[in-house]
């Protein structure tokens, strides 16, 4: 799988300061910008994991999001 450079809009978004609400439609990198602001938060800003909160529509979007952070937070050490 390659993994693309996020595009200006998600760049943004992941690095907005602050409380970021993420609406878009499917298919648009949601998920990436959700992800890579968690990990941000973890590794940069050494929030304890447990203390952020994200709230998805489905459990199926929950465990996507899970798994993707994991597997992030892993890749980051």
């Amino acid at each position: 799988m390659t993994v693309r450079s996020p595009n200006p809009e998600q760049r943004a978004a992941i690095e907005a300061t602050g409380v970021v609400f993420v609406s878009a439609g499917a298919g648009t990198g949601k998920t990436r910008v959700i992800v890579e602001r968690y990990v941000r938060a973890v590794c940069e800003r050494g929030l304890p994991v447990d203390s952020i909160l994200v709230i998805t529509y489905t459990e199926r979007a929950a465990g996507e999001l899970r798994a993707r952070i994991r597997a992030r937070l892993a890749e980051s050490g």
